[in-house]
């Protein structure tokens, strides 16, 4: 394969270069480059309109605007397109508006116990809907808050529909089983099991305006390094707002394409101040999910983010830096789009890691 760097100016047009920082990441075409090559990432990595995703030796995702496939045939990059979800698989899965109805049902049987709201809209109008689990809900105290964010990414489902049977479970045990009774109990959980409706709805990773949401938060790292709203997608606005808007000190969010718990932090490769303890909370997650601590591709099942690849934008390491909380990225399943069928298994695996992780706010909060 040759390399030819002489073409990297021939990409994108200067008028087509990202002005805001902010919203840099379009997404209009999706492809798998089939060989990892230092030379051909770090090209590609150098382009900040790309991102680069799910890194592994085979090869790895690379999404950018129109005019990427050009660029890989002049630079003879060998790749294929990436697919949408087959419409088969996702015709299996609840739409939006079902999660929906789904979650305004569980609010009614169970007011004493949940609380929904919506935190704001996607492109498309849809609420963004966080389910509240706590005893007397609808009473914001000082018992300690924790979240779980879903399918920011449109394209990946699994977190959405593990979010939603554990809701189920919780509130269904609530005065049954001591454990899930002590959680609400003792805690303020929120889960946002959809942040990208819209994306899921069309099987795509990019919201309605082609944006990657993971992409979209401010940096300390980069340029784009003011905790500000200003021109970022509805759905960034939003987290963003709510965050404010709460407590949260420890908390997770859900991807697919991998198997692997990371950890920060994903925009530099400093240690990260509390590695010990971001280590520790993200080695008892895989082992509590053992599919995950199997892998044969990452130590254990975890990894720190940037030694996987750099995430400029991310949601995490903005948690983190700007708002005090402590989160960490989940990659449920391989596949983004599995069968159906395979969901109560993902659920199953994952169900005594989740209660475990929300336990450990008590020793977030004491540290």
């Amino acid at each position: 394969m040759r390399f030819n760097t002489g073409l990297i100016v021939l990409f994108f047009s200067t008028s087509s270069l990202a002005t805001n920082i902010a919203t840099k990441h379009t997404i209009d075409e999706s492809y798998w480059i089939k060989e990892n090559k230092s030379e051909i990432f770090e090209l590609l990595k150098s382009r900040p309109e790309l991102t680069i995703d799910h890194v592994s030796t085979s090869g790895f995702e690379l999404y950018g605007p129109k005019g990427l496939e050009g660029f890989l045939q002049q630079n003879l990059i060998e790749y294929r397109p990436l697919e949408n979800a087959n419409q088969n698989l996702r015709s299996e899965y609840p739409t939006p508006e079902a999660v929906e109805k789904d979650l305004k049902i569980i609010a009614k049987k169970y007011p004493g116990i949940t609380k929904l709201y919506s935190i704001g809209k996607s492109v498309k109008n849809r609420d963004l809907w966080v389910m509240k689990l706590s005893r007397n809900a609808n009473l914001d105290d000082d018992r300690p808050e924790f979240k779980y964010i879903a399918n920011m990414h449109g394209d990946e489902i699994v977190g959405r529909e593990v979010m939603l049977r554990f809701i189920k479970e919780c509130v269904e045990n609530y005065g049954k089983d001591p454990r899930l009774t002590t959680l609400l109990d003792k805690f303020q959980i929120h889960i946002l099991v959809s942040m990208n409706p819209d994306g899921a709805a069309a099987g795509t990773r990019a919201n309605s305006n082609h944006s990657d949401l993971n992409r979209d938060f401010p940096d300390f790292s980069t340029s784009d390094n003011q905790d500000t709203t200003d021109k970022r997608e509805p759905e960034t606005q939003a987290v963003m707002k709510w965050q404010g808007e709460h407590n949260f000190r420890l908390s997770a969010n859900f991807h697919g394409g991998s198997e692997v718990v990371n950890y920060p932090w994903d925009t530099i490769p400093d240690r990260f101040p509390e590695e010990d303890l971001v280590k520790d909370l993200s080695h008892e997650y895989a082992q509590n999910a053992p599919y995950i601590a199997a892998s044969t591709t990452f130590s254990n099942g975890i990894t720190n983010g940037f030694a996987w690849y750099e995430v400029n934008g991310g949601m995490q390491d903005w948690s983190i830096y700007w708002r005090k909380d402590l989160q960490i990225t989940i990659e449920l399943s391989n596949s983004k789009w599995p069968d159906y069928s395979s969901i109560d298994y993902y659920y199953q695996q994952n169900r005594p890691a989740l209660i475990k992780f929300i336990e450990r706010i008590e020793l977030i909060v004491k540290r």
